[in-house]
């Protein structure tokens, strides 16, 4: 299981795959769907924030070893913030996200009729219905 994101200017996506065997394909919608609501709603355990700002701060130092990637993040910043940012205000900014910015970040994201699901081989009669994926 892993999860990843798309972002754009505009749009993008989070997305969670997971492989698993077609009789748990129902188990793991809902524990997916569970996980995106506690998001919203409990407060993420500070050793968990601070192991997600660890990985991506190593993520990013690693990613901006190589020119291709430092132009790419380069781009980023000029079309996403008509800036650009040192990497010690990045990383800075990091360090500044709180708990409460990962609720109100869950919330303005993981609303009712956001959450699109593919299966993709046999979903053992697993029916997908709007109250199975609220996420309100």
């Amino acid at each position: 299981m892993f999860s990843g994101l798309g972002a754009y200017r505009d749009t993008g996506m989070f997305n969670v795959y997971a492989g698993c065997a077609a009789e748990s394909v129902g188990q793991v919608i809902d524990l997916v769907v569970q996980e995106l609501r506690l998001m919203k709603a409990e407060p993420v355990p500070e050793a968990e924030l601070r192991r997600a700002k660890d990985h991506l701060k190593g993520n990013l130092m690693l990613s901006l070893e190589s020119t291709s990637s430092r132009m790419t993040h380069l781009a980023r910043q000029d079309i996403y913030f008509d800036q650009f940012f040192t990497l010690d205000e990045t990383l800075a900014g990091i360090e500044r996200v709180t708990d409460r910015d990962v609720r109100r970040v869950a919330a303005d994201l993981f609303s009712d009729g956001a959450l699109g699901v593919t299966v993709l081989g046999p979903a053992a009669g697993v029916t997908l219905s709007r109250e199975r994926l609220a996420l309100d």
